[in-house]
C-alpha cells in the first residue's frame, strides 16, 4: 500500500502504465463524467463514482489479484481501511470477471487512513483495503476516481 501526495507519484517507479494512470489524475479536471474512462485499453483505465460514504460497521474488505487500484478523491473526504491478506480471511470467494475477492478482519484493528483531494492510496493484489468509510461517524457526499492498473503491466 503506498498512501502520498500526488505531487509525489513519480518517486514511485513501476513503468509506463504506472505513469500513464497519473498522469490521467494530474489532468484531471473535477467535473469529469461518473463511469468507466479509457486510459490504455484494459491495462490501465479509470472508475468514476459519486456516493455517500458509510459507517465503518457497514463496510468491508475487498482485494484485487489482476489489478492495483490508485484510489482518489476529488471532492469529500472518507476513510479508507488497509490489512494486509494474511490478517483477512474469505467472505465471499474471488470473482475472476469482477477481479473481487470480499473479506472480513480476524481480530486485528486495521490501519486506518484519511483520504482528501490531492492523496492518492494506491493498493497492490497483497493488500485488503476497505473504501468509503465515513469520517467521523458522519456520512457526506464524495467524487472518487479509481485508477486500476493491469498487475501484468507493471515494471518490478
Amino acid at each position: 500500500m503506498i498512501l502520498d501526495n500526488l505531487e509525489q507519484s513519480s518517486i514511485y517507479n513501476f513503468g509506463p502504465a504506472w505513469e500513464k494512470a497519473f498522469e490521467f489524475l494530474r489532468e484531471l479536471d473535477i467535473s469529469i463524467e461518473p463511469g468507466r474512462h479509457v486510459i490504455d485499453g484494459e491495462k490501465v483505465f479509470a472508475q468514476v463514482s459519486e456516493y455517500h460514504t458509510k459507517l465503518q460497521e457497514e463496510g468491508r474488505f475487498e482485494a484485487h489479484r489482476k489489478y492495483v487500484d490508485i484510489q482518489f478523491l476529488l471532492s469529500g473526504r472518507e476513510i479508507l481501511g488497509w490489512a494486509d491478506l494474511p490478517s483477512l480471511e474469505t467472505e465471499i470467494l474471488y470473482a475472476p470477471e469482477r477481479d473481487v475477492e470480499f473479506l472480513k478482519p480476524l481480530p486485528v484493528t486495521p490501519s486506518l487512513s484519511t483520504l482528501v483531494p490531492g492523496i492518492f492510496m494506491a493498493f497492490f493484489p497483497e493488500d485488503g483495503h476497505m473504501p468509503g468509510l465515513a469520517v467521523g461517524n458522519k456520512p457526506e457526499a464524495v467524487k472518487k476516481v479509481v485508477v486500476k492498473i493491469a498487475v501484468s503491466a507493471l515494471v518490478s
